[in-house]
This record gives C-alpha cells, structure tokens and sequence, in this order.
C-alpha cells in the first residue's frame, strides 16, 4: 500500500506545473512507430516542470522556424542525428548556430558509434541521454571525444500511466498461453540480439510438446503496434522476454559491412561462423543489457512474464516478478507447470504489478525528473535567457507547415512498407527465412528508412 501512495503522490506533485524554461522537442512520428515513442515524448511534455513543445519533423523544420525562440532543444531517438534520411545538412547547421542548451535521447547505441559521437560535436551538445549502463558511459562516450558533455542514464523506456487500468481479461479468461512477437536482429549484434530470436523459436519447439496454445511470430509483416499490441499482450497469460540491447558494439560500422558482404558472397553463412570471422572479439567488451519496455508493459497488463535470466537494470527479481527461463531451456517443463498453476501465476503478477508497475522510479515522471534536473544543470552555462518566445497560434501555425513539410517523407515511407508487406506477407510468405532474409538484406541496403 506504501508504493501505491507513493505512486499517486508522485504523480500528483509531478502535475503542479510552474514553467522555467521553454523547451522544443525534436522528433519523428511514423504510422508504425512503437507506442512507447509516444508514451516518451508525450511524458515530457506532460510532466516537465518547464514548458514544452513538440515539433513532428522529418529532415527539417519550417524555414521560418526561429530556433532562438527556445532555451532547449531536444533531439528525440526518433531522430537518427547522423542520417541525412533523418536530419538534413540544413538543419545541422540550424542546430549548430542555436545558442541554447542542446540536448539528445539516444536508443540503439551500439551501432555507428563514431558517426553519432560526429555528429554531436558538428552541432554542440550540451546533454546526452544514454540507455548504456552508467559503468559503461565511459567506454562508449569518453570524455576525451565529449569534452564538457553531461552524459545521463536513462532506461530504454518507462511504465504508462495510461496501462495501468486499460481493462484486462482475468488471467483464466486469456486465450493464450504464451505469445511473442520479435523480428529477426542482424547477425552482428552478437549474442545478445539472437537471444530475441532464440526464445522464441525454440520456446514454439517446446510448446508443441507440452499442448500449449502459443502466438509468437518473428516476421516485419507480422508485428503488432499501437493498440493492438496491448490487446495482444492483454489476451496473453504470459509472454515471452530477454533483456533489450546488443552485446557488440560497431564504433565505426565495419562490421556491419563485412558481416552484409560476406552474406551476400554466401547466405548459408551462420551466426557461429560469422562471429568467429567478424565480431568474437567484441562479444561482451560493453554491457548493454537492459530491461526493455516490453517488461513494463507486462507488469502493468497484469501479463505473467516469461524471461531468460538476466538483471534487467536492477528492476525485476526472478520467481517474484517474473518466471525465470534458463537459456538452454532446461528447465522449461518446471516454467510450464508455474504457468499452470493460477494461484501461483497469479501472485507473481501482483508482484510484479504492485512492486514494477506502480513503482514511482519506474515511471515516466521519475524520467523527466531525471530530464529536469540535467537540464537545471547545465542551464547556469548559458549566457543568454529567452525573453520573447512564440504565441499559442504562431506555435499551430508551425506545426501545420512542417505537417506540410513531412507529406512527402511520409507517403513515401507509407509506399515502401506497403511495397515491403506486400512481399513478404503475399509473395513471399512460404519462402524459407533464408531466402526471405536475402531480399530483406537487397531491400535494406537499396531502400532508405528501413
């Protein structure tokens, strides 16, 4: 009962608002952008002590636009601030002139290292929001590159006071056993990336054994976003889980290239033999392991979690909040008997609903606290403070013309993953994944935004 007014007084004083600063948000909405994006942008702007402002842009923002209007301005991991499909060479250089507190969200870290550390320094930042552990900041942003920059540890994402009392089916009443939903990670994030692949398939092997009634699937065509991924997790009594992140980590993307290269001379190539060639030496070298907000998700659907053993950023403890599947599966037929056993599932749903979902550190508001306070920082290093900023109605007006702006962009990532279903869900549905990952490989390497 503690946590749980903790929890609504936390939420109570988080909603006593008195704006500081005025604070643009930079970032990118798409059809098929997982609900947790707008869960994280959506919070800041709820919960920030300061006024915010969302902009949706793709490349650029309205030429008119005057960034100086702003004392920050944040560049969401909607955003990949080193792709010139994301962010125009135009916008950097905006980015660069602008005078104030420059602030960055980071997700899926362990890939082009180099070009993202580039391309902050091309345009200044002052804040960086990191989900790599704070033990391992150091190892992937040095000082020596990042002189002066504040480097936070964020998770991946946070708890949605919006699921907290989504209406669920009993845990009796759920049609499914087991359900998951994962697409198949690249080669060269290592271990860790194949585990989300692993569990899946060899969990759907088991199932069959034991009259299971299981809904997992692995293929793009095939995942589930906005609310009928809830009501999926909802429907489920347990779903299927490992912790997110990578175990290699590609400062300058050579890897990524030799692995692609080398797959494409031979497809047959597996995952032992490409590791062996490419990445073994990197395998583990930085701990990425985190708890992913497929997680929270569950706690707070009252969805009974089925996990591989891991830490998962100190949030859950195994057989409390979550059944704890060895990764040789060989303790699979004692998960099994906990999943039957109602009373049992049960209390560790509670758990993990009253301890994980209503804990106040795991929600969205303990993570713009965190977001407050690193800009409160920094902001005394700032000479300047903004005394004329934009009108309610000059702010629509902006955000019509960059609406205008993104139409292009848009329609033609709607026409590519149309294109890209089409394929693979039609005309290519009983192709062997070998095949089908051959053609995903062409399709990436020759379409952008995928």
């Amino acid at each position: 009962m503690l946590l749980v007014f903790k929890f609504f007084l936390f939420n109570f004083v988080f909603n006593l608002k008195l704006f500081d600063m005025n604070i643009l948000i930079l970032w990118n909405d798409s059809k098929n952008v997982a609900s947790t994006v707008f869960s994280h942008v959506k919070s800041i702007k709820k919960y920030s002590k300061n006024n915010v402002f969302l902009l949706n842009i793709i490349k650029n923002i309205p030429h008119n636009f005057d960034l100086s209007k702003f004392d920050v301005v944040v560049i969401h991991y909607s955003l990949f601030l080193y792709s010139r499909s994301y962010v125009s060479i135009d916008l950097l250089r905006k980015l660069s002139e602008f005078n104030g507190i420059k602030c960055i969200f980071i997700q899926d870290e362990y890939r082009n290292v180099d070009m993202v550390i580039d391309a902050m320094l091309s345009i200044g930042v002052d804040v960086v929001f990191t989900c790599v552990p704070s033990s391992e900041i150091e190892k992937v942003y040095p000082e020596e590159k990042l002189p002066g920059v504040l480097k936070v540890n964020v998770l991946t994402g946070y708890v949605d006071t919006a699921l907290l009392n989504y209406p669920v089916p009993r845990y009796e009443d759920r049609t499914v056993d087991i359900g998951y939903r994962a697409r198949k990670p690249p080669v060269y994030l290592g271990e860790l990336g194949q585990e989300k692949w692993r569990i899946g398939q060899r969990v759907g092997e088991d199932a069959k054994r034991m009259g299971l009634i299981v809904d997992l699937a692995y293929r793009e065509e095939e995942r589930l976003y906005g609310d009928a991924w809830i009501k999926f997790v909802s429907n489920c009594k347990a779903v299927l889980g490992v912790e997110s992140g990578a175990s290699v980590f590609d400062f300058t993307g050579e890897v990524a290239k030799n692995v692609t290269r080398a797959l494409q001379e031979n497809p047959n190539l597996c995952f032992i033999e490409l590791q062996k060639r490419f990445f073994f030496d990197l395998e583990g070298h930085i701990k990425l392991n985190q708890i992913s907000p497929r997680c929270f998700e569950a706690a707070s659907l009252k969805t009974l979690m089925i996990l591989y053993e891991g830490d998962y950023s100190g949030r859950l403890i195994p057989w409390r909040h979550y059944l704890p599947l060895k990764k040789d599966h060989s303790n699979f037929s004692e998960i099994v008997s906990c999943l039957k056993n109602e009373k049992y599932a049960q209390e560790i749903i509670n758990n993990a609903y009253l301890e994980v979902a209503l804990n106040p550190i795991n929600s969205f508001q303990a993570m713009v606290q965190i977001f407050d306070e690193s800009v409160e920082k920094i902001k005394h290093k700032k000479d300047e403070i903004v005394r004329i900023y934009y009108s309610e109605a000059e702010l629509l007006e902006i955000q019509k013309s960059a609406r205008k702006i993104n139409l292009y962009a848009n329609f033609k990532r709607k026409i590519i993953f149309f294109v890209y279903k089409f394929i693979f869900k039609f005309m290519m549905f009983f192709f062997s994944e070998k095949q089908r990952d051959v053609v995903h490989r062409w399709l990436s390497n020759n379409l952008k935004y995928f």
